[in-house]
């Protein structure tokens, strides 16, 4: 298909983000199904050969080419290029004065050129395309920084620019400035992820501090990770990790050490001494999408070390996990084989080893009814950390467990009905950590239910509004009749996890959920899914209310820049509320912020909130907490200000966590990689 038209009003050049802005603004954005499609100023055809001059744009498949003349032929695809060339594929921009490309074979002869892949400039003696995937580059040089003259750049003989995510570079020089720092026989990096990292500061903790962390790679899948962290007043922390991504199998390794040269600096405990360590490692093997292998394992020198040196990990998760899962599945079973081990014995834990076999909710041939079954085999021990002041005996028993029910789906008119029965049996081989304790127990629990709902709809509106296009209506109302009859009671079983404290139930679930659905690009979206339910207790069983609390379970996607999840329970009883999240977010170019509140009554009422200003300009600002009014106990705040010099980003802020402890540190890396 070939067209005429009038010059382009495109300017090639202010730089190489110019030149793409420009081509965004005046291309179509969609690309034809024709294999190629060419305007220019001047277009002729002669003997098979294109050839198009003035303001000529070409393209071709998904590559799009600006130059000053292109020669071709469409038949084997070869084209000659020349004259202020911009070639973009998908995020690539490449350019150059000529270039000799087959966009048949998507392949090309590249002579010197700028190459602009975000986040990376580059600075190429000779460019090829040897593959759909891959690019050949010599004489490379690689920077982050627009302008003429670096700051920080890399120079390599030879690289390989691999599915525009990483680049493979052979005997690789490190600049600061004009000056060579380092050089690598080999570097493989993704162009998304930094290099080094350096911040300074100074802490009432710490004292005055310089962390430093480096990665590079060893092979194409495995990086090397080194820490140098010196705190004046504890001394010399030293990090040493690896980390490998594979197309099958991701995971790190990391250990640190620190010879504390004031271990009792903020907890005067016995179990903390002068040796100061942690060793991490965590592995996903991938084998297909329902079988994978997932372990994490983490040991330390004492129960201190993560809230001191590694707050972050510590908010996350305080107790460390120890585990191995082995996952196979499809759509009809599955089953896992799962160990958790405690490694330090100054934490409290479940230590087990559990094999789990689930039948989902399969029809049984061509009957009507399904089955769903749920089993478990597994050795359990409960144990406790020897730091506690009363130090209970731990207890140990294997336990099977087997939960059966099947379901008749019936339908009448608008009307859904589940009927349902169930059958569920616990076996003990030890009962010594129960409260009433005995030998071994077989708990036998038959049960019995229905559930009934219907949905109704309606469209209330058809206009377009600030949540999105037109608004249907859903509700459901729906009740479920729950009975379970329980042979032992909880005081005779020992105590491991929810399995274990089943019990009788007569109660009704009476609940309505409403949904309300608009269009969002052009496909349906929720725009609040709220579901609100309590349960009617037929027997009491010791409670003395007829109804438990009121729930609420709700996710608000309000537009696509702003979510609310609420998940609560309502004491209508007494008036009070015994637990309710909450967390709000919205999302904007220039302004990120959240909010979450945890409330636990009694115990805690959590504010977490958050905010970042301007994330992707020259200055930006972060800043968050976390305050518990229960207790009036600011746990932490921190402000950081960054601004970006060139390719540089300097950050200063201030930071104050529980227990008085405060930090002001200074940071600086690289602006296309702010993490």
């Amino acid at each position: 298909m070939l067209k005429s038209r009038g010059l382009y009003g495109l300017l090639l050049w202010g730089g190489l983000l110019s030149a793409a802005a420009a081509l965004e603004n005046d291309l179509p954005k969609g690309i034809p199904d024709e294999p190629f499609d060419i305007r220019a100023a001047r277009l002729e055809y002669t003997n098979e050969t294109i050839i198009a001059s003035g303001g000529v744009t070409g393209r071709f498949e998904n590559v799009v080419i600006c130059a000053d003349r292109i020669t071709g032929n469409p038949e084997t695809g070869d084209l000659h290029v020349e004259g202020d060339i911009l070639f973009e594929r998908g995020n690539v921009l490449w350019q150059g004065s000529e270039l000799d490309y087959n966009f048949i074979k998507k392949e090309g002869l590249f002579g010197p050129s700028a190459l602009y892949f975000e986040p990376a400039f580059m600075s190429v003696d000779h460019v090829e395309r040897v593959s759909t995937n891959e690019y050949l580059l010599r004489g490379a040089t690689f920077t982050t920084c627009p302008e003429g003259s670096p700051h920080i750049h890399a120079r390599a003989k030879e690289a390989r620019l691999v599915d525009g995510k990483y680049i493979k570079a052979k005997g690789v020089t490190f600049y600061v400035g004009k000056v060579p720092v380092m050089y690598v026989p080999y570097w493989r990096h993704k162009l998304r992820e930094g290099i080094f990292t350096f911040k300074f500061g100074a802490g009432s903790e710490w004292g005055v501090y310089a962390l430093t962390k480096a990665t590079l790679p060893i092979t194409e899948n495995v990086d090397y990770i080194t820490d140098v962290n010196l705190y004046s007043k504890r001394g010399v922390g030293i990090g040493q990790g690896f980390a490998w991504e594979y197309p099958e199998a991701v995971g790190e390794f990391a250990a640190f050490y620190l010879k504390d040269e004031d271990p009792h600096a903020r907890f005067d405990s016995p179990e903390i001494g002068d040796d100061r360590y942690r060793f991490k490692f965590e592995h996903i093997q991938n084998f297909t999408d329902t079988h994978y292998l997932n372990t994490k394992w983490n040991y330390l020198s004492d129960p201190a070390v993560l809230e001191e040196f590694f707050k972050k990990e510590y908010r996350n998760n305080a107790q460390p996990e120890n585990y191995a899962s082995w996952v196979y599945g499809n759509s009809y079973v599955g089953s896992e084989v799962f160990v958790n081990k405690r490694l330090n014995d100054f934490y409290d834990n479940v230590d087990r080893a559990e094999y789990s076999a689930d039948l989902y909710r399969t029809r049984l041939g061509n009957s009507p009814f399904y089955l769903q079954s749920e089993n478990t085999l597994a050795q359990l021990e409960r144990v406790y950390s020897e730091t506690n002041a009363v130090f209970p005996n731990p207890y140990d028993s294997a336990r099977i467990d087997s939960a059966n029910t099947l379901y008749l789906p019936q339908r009448y008119g608008f009307l859904n009905l589940v009927p349902r029965a169930s059958y569920r049996a616990t076996y003990y081989s030890e009962t010594d950590g129960a409260l009433v304790p005995g030998g071994d127990e077989l708990r036998q629990i038959p049960g019995a239910g229905i559930k009934a709902s219907f949905h109704a709809t309606k469209i209330l509106s058809e206009r377009e509004r600030w949540y999105g296009k037109g608004l249907r209506h859903k509700i459901e109302p729906y009740a479920d009749y729950i009975y379970e009859d329980s042979s032992i009671s909880t005081n005779r079983l020992p105590q491991f996890d929810d399995i274990d404290e089943l019990m009788d139930e007569n109660k009704v679930q009476i609940g309505l959920r409403n949904v309300l659905q608009t269009r969002r690009d052009g496909r349906l979206a929720r725009f609040i899914d709220l579901d609100i339910y309590t349960y009617y207790l037929v027997d009491k069983n010791g409670a003395e209310d007829d109804f438990e609390f009121l729930h609420i379970d709700a996710r608000m996607p309000l537009t696509k820049r702003t979510m609310i999840d609420l998940e609560g329970a309502y004491d209508w009883y007494a008036g009070k509320i015994p637990d309710f999240n909450t967390r709000i977010s919205h999302h904007r170019d220039e302004v990120v912020f959240s909010l979450e509140h945890f409330y636990e009554a009694g115990k805690r009422s959590l504010w977490t909130p958050r905010i970042d200003l301007f994330p992707r300009g020259d200055i930006s600002i972060e800043a968050y907490g976390r305050y518990d009014d229960n207790n009036n106990d600011l746990e932490e705040v921190a402000v950081i200000a960054y601004k970006n010099f060139c390719c540089m980003r300097y950050g200063l802020g201030y930071h104050f966590y529980d227990d008085d402890e405060q930090r002001v540190m200074l940071s600086i890396g690289l602006s296309a990689f702010p993490e």
